[in-house]
Parts: structure tokens; C-alpha cells; sequence
């Protein structure tokens, strides 16, 4: 781990200082040099956010958008794909819904936010999964066993590839992994780090619980902790009057640019009464340890203190990853997650999964859980991490959260241990990689399979769609991690060309055709695309 201090005045941190656009000099065209001006069009470092929880079960009707959203439809490997623009209308309590899980206080999820997000509905792991740890970002654990043809999980892929990081001078990690309850990981990396040749790892990479050790490996030790800067005015003032009157080359027009620039700086400085930089200040070392919150008696059963156990955590990354420090992490729950529940039903000593879940997939109480379950974690962990981002400029005119990519997905989907339509709620466009604002059906809605005894109602509710290797692919194109790094021999996506196991054939084979029929090679060999609609 580097011991470079991350706080320090130079021209990164200072594009990426207080209050945003406002603060970044503006481009002056008559000072560029050729290469300058090439190098204006580079992209700006990238982050990497992904929470995974477990069960799934959502109800369709619960967990999506209604059909009529859907207005525009593309015909896509093997089937017609759909795509509606993402809303979320205010109800009468003050609450944008996308969904009845896809709520939230409008205050929150303004329309901004929404048009930054996005829906995926019909994505496929392409074999039966049962219980998995790491499948959601490409580990295909099936029952948490070692998979037939493992592969690093795509946060690690991008960890150690160049051109994630470029350069490591001032990370202090790679990436983290934050496992709720001190559960594995979700994450595998290869045996020797960063070399897919070695093969992969064995184990998880270990991962971390606590907030405060959170903040201690990333962020304690920095020159900035709780410090407070000169004001930025102050600081640039005589380099402003330098380049203002002394350089020949600045024309008159940018020399207004100048002026308008530095009118502005002052403007937001007064507003800010000398707070100065939100971009990289430390805070002091926080007096609250999630461990304190999850070891009292009152956690279990008790949805704000299970907010705030990932609160802690949520504003340790977002500081972090705004100032460099890292800018990979995965954040995962386990489905046993007992007192973790963010519903006032404590787990009563029973296991979560069996008692809470199973039930769940007729109409009922228990999907009523599950639904409370997801919808508190969506708008209150999930969107309090991505509205952190969404505070932090980029010192380009756009926010932290514009360069970045942060993903929610789960275990499985609609109904438990079934691989199918697993969702994936996305916000960040990576810098403009990704077009956003979408609900996108990848479902192919004349391929319907058959559930079995236990999966209820729900179970007459399930179709085949895209592999879930696109999206897999997606996420590293849209950061910037090249395909010769990660692409296959036998598909050009990511990841194990796995095949549905023969004992579990007959999801297909009941309604008249085969697993290879819903995911044909012309679907396998658009797995090196970006998913359909998110082209910008």
C-alpha cells in the first residue's frame, strides 16, 4: 500500500476543488500547442461501484417499471428487445416511482438523478446457479462451489489493468471489498495478481467490514484531515494576473474568459464562506464504527440503524474514491443475512433465506418483506452512495458521478435460486461511455420457461433473455479496459460460456425447445457489444 499522501496542491486536485465546474480554468485555445490541444479530448479517471444483494424474488410487477413504459423495440441477436425512456412521476406522498422497489423521496431522486440511471431486465447467468457469491460480477459459483471454468471477477480485471490505472502513485488500494456480517467477498482475482495467465485464485480476495478500518486504510495520515485550504481565490490570484497581463499569445477573447472565470471563483467563494475545496479535504477520522451499530442489541430489527451501518461506509468511499485514493470497490451481502434485513421483522432466530424468502414467492407477506427489504436498500444505501457522487464536480463542468459507473445487482432473479432476468440498476454514464436514462427489456418474450414446485405463482412469470456476460463486457468497455485484456477464445464477451446443466433442461424442454435454443451462438457472439440502447 502507497503511503503518498493524497492530499496535495497540484493541478488534478485543483480541477477537481470546491464547487465544481466554476472552479477549473477555463480553456484558453489560443495557448494551446497542438499536443495540448489533442490531449484536451483525454478521458478523466473512472470509478467503479458495485453493490450485490442476495435472494432476489422480487415480483416482476414489484421489481420493473409497467410494460406500457416500453416504447421502442429493436430486434437483437435472436429476438425483439425493448426500451422505454426511465421516469419516475411523484405520487401523493412525495415519492418518485419507478417501481414499488424503485422508490424513493423525490427530494432524492430528482429527474437529474433518473436520467443518469438506468433498468435491466433480462439478463441471464447461463446455467442454473442455485446459492453464488460472485456471480453477479462474473465468478459462476454455482452453489458456491468452484466453478467448472472460473474467471476473475470484472472488478479485479479492471484493478490491475493499465489502463484503469495508468499510474498508482497516490492509490493507497487497487480496490476494496466490503462484505456485510464478514462473509466472503464476491470477488476473485487471479493467482498472481493481474495476470490472467496464472489462473484464478483459489479464494476470495479478503475483504473488510469495518467503516473506520475503511477510512484508515484509505484516508488516515493524509495532510488534508480535517484541515481547511486558503481560499482558492487567494491562492490563484497572482498566477491569474501573470497569465492575465503579462502573456502576449492570450487574445482578447480569452482574456474575457479570464476575467468571467475569476469573477466567478470569487462569487462561489463568498458563497461558500471560505469552506473551500469539496473535491479532496479529509474530514477528521469519523467517531462512529458501523461495528458499534451492528453489535448493539437494538440492530436487529431496526431498518435505520441497518441504513446507517452502510451510511458509514458510503461516506468513507465516496471521499475517497472523489480524491484517488481507490476507485474500485464492491460492496456485497450474504443471504444469510439475519439481522440485516432493513424491515422491522427481526430474523427471530431463523434463517432469512428458508423462513422469509422461499414464502415469498406467492403473493403475501413474506414478498411484502422482500419488497421492504430491496426498496429501503435502493433508496436509502444505493442512492445515498450514488447522491454522494452526484456532489462532487468533476472540475469539467459535470460531477463525479458522470465519470463513474455504479451498479446494484442480486443473487438471482425473480423468483430464488433461478438465474433469470437478474437485475441490474445502473447509475453513471463512465464518463460518456454509456448512454442513460433507460428501462431496457432484454427479455425474448416468446422463449417462457417453466418454474417447478417450489417457485409458486412466480414461477409462471420467467423467460430466457440476454446473457448476462454482456453486461459483464459492458462494464469493462465503459471502463476503458481494452478487449484483448478480457475478451474469450470461444465468444468475444466476458467470461465462462457456461450451459445450463442437463438436470435443469427442463426449464426449456417443457415448453417445446432446448437451453441452446434460448442462448444460440448469435446470441453468444454478441457478447463483445455494449448492450442494446446504452450506445451513446
Amino acid at each position: 500500500m502507497s503511503n503518498t499522501p493524497v492530499f496535495r496542491v497540484d493541478r488534478r486536485m485543483f480541477l477537481r476543488g470546491a464547487g465544481g465546474a466554476v472552479l477549473a480554468l477555463p480553456l484558453l485555445p489560443s495557448l494551446l500547442s497542438p499536443r495540448e490541444a489533442k490531449a484536451q479530448t483525454a478521458q478523466r479517471p473512472k470509478c467503479f461501484v458495485h453493490f450485490r444483494t442476495p435472494h432476489g424474488a422480487i415480483f416482476g410487477a414489484n421489481m420493473w417499471p409497467a410494460d406500457s413504459a416500453l416504447t421502442q423495440t429493436l430486434f437483437y441477436a435472436s429476438h425483439d428487445v425493448r426500451r422505454g425512456a426511465l421516469a419516475a412521476p411523484a405520487n401523493a406522498s412525495g415519492d418518485a416511482v419507478i417501481s414499488r422497489v424503485l422508490t424513493a423521496r423525490s427530494t432524492v431522486l430528482t429527474p437529474t438523478l433518473v436520467s443518469k440511471m438506468n433498468i435491466l431486465r433480462g439478463l441471464d447467468f447461463p446455467l442454473y446457479m442455485g446459492h453464488n457469491f460472485g456471480a453477479a460480477l462474473g465468478y459462476y459459483d454455482f452453489d458456491k462451489q468452484r466453478p467448472a471454468s472460473p474467471r476473475a471477477t470484472i472488478d479485479q480485471v479492471m484493478a490491475y489493468s493499465p489502463a484503469f490505472y495508468p499510474s498508482v502513485t497516490s492509490v493507497r488500494k487497487r480496490s476494496v471489498a466490503i462484505a456485510a456480517s464478514g462473509t466472503a467477498s464476491g470477488s476473485w482475482g487471479y493467482s498472481t495478481p493481474g495476470v490472467r495467465s496464472s489462473g484464478v485464485a483459489s479464494s476470495p480476495i479478503s475483504s473488510m467490514e469495518s467503516s473506520l478500518a475503511l477510512f484508515d486504510v484509505l484516508l488516515a495520515g493524509t495532510s488534508g484531515s480535517g484541515n481547511t485550504r486558503a481560499p482558492v481565490v487567494d491562492r490563484i490570484l497572482d498566477s491569474y494576473r501573470r497569465l492575465r497581463n503579462g502573456n502576449s499569445r492570450l487574445s482578447a477573447e480569452d482574456r474575457a474568459r479570464l476575467d468571467q472565470h475569476i469573477d466567478a471563483v470569487a462569487e462561489l467563494q463568498r458563497r461558500l464562506e471560505a469552506t473551500t475545496s469539496a473535491g479532496c479535504q479529509v474530514p477528521q477520522r469519523p467517531t462512529t464504527d458501523n461495528l458499534s451499530l451492528k453489535n448493539s442489541g437494538s440492530f436487529a430489527g431496526d431498518p435505520a440503524k441497518n441504513v446507517e451501518y452502510f451510511r458509514l461506509v458510503n461516506e468513507v468511499l465516496a471521499v475517497a474514491m472523489n480524491c484517488g485514493v481507490c476507485r474500485i470497490a464492491t460492496i456485497s451481502i450474504d443471504e444469510n443475512n439475519q439481522n440485516l434485513t432493513f424491515t422491522t421483522r427481526a430474523p427471530q432466530g431463523e434463517d432469512w433465506h428458508n423462513n422469509v424468502v422461499h414464502p415469498s414467492t406467492v403473493a403475501g407477506p413474506n414478498q411484502e418483506l422482500v419488497v421492504q427489504f430491496n426498496q429501503v436498500f435502493f433508496s436509502q444505501v444505493f442512492l445515498d452512495l450514488v447522491s454522494r457522487f452526484e456532489r462532487f464536480s468533476n472540475g469539467a463542468g459535470g460531477t463525479l458521478l458522470d465519470d463513474s459507473l455504479l451498479a446494484w445487482a442480486q443473487e438471482n432473479g425473480n423468483t430464488p435460486h433461478f438465474s433469470f432476468s437478474v437485475p441490474v440498476v445502473t447509475a453513471g454514464s463512465a464518463g460518456g461511455a454509456l448512454k442513460t436514462g433507460s428501462y431496457c427489456d432484454y427479455r425474448n418474450t416468446t422463449r417462457k420457461v417453466s418454474g417447478d414446485s417450489s417457485t409458486g405463482s412466480e414461477g409462471n412469470s420467467l423467460w430466457a433473455g440476454l446473457l448476462y456476460n454482456q453486461w459483464l463486457g459492458t462494464a469493462l468497455q465503459a471502463m476503458g479496459i481494452p478487449k484483448a485484456e478480457w475478451s474469450e477464445s470461444d465468444h468475444p464477451g466476458y467470461g465462462w460460456k457456461a450451459s445450463y446443466q442437463s438436470t435443469y433442461e427442463y426449464f426449456f424442454t417443457n415448453k417445446g425447445f432446448t437451453s441452446a435454443q434460448a442462448y444460440p451462438s448469435s446470441m453468444w457472439q454478441k457478447t463483445g457489444e455494449l448492450l442494446p440502447f446504452l450506445t451513446p
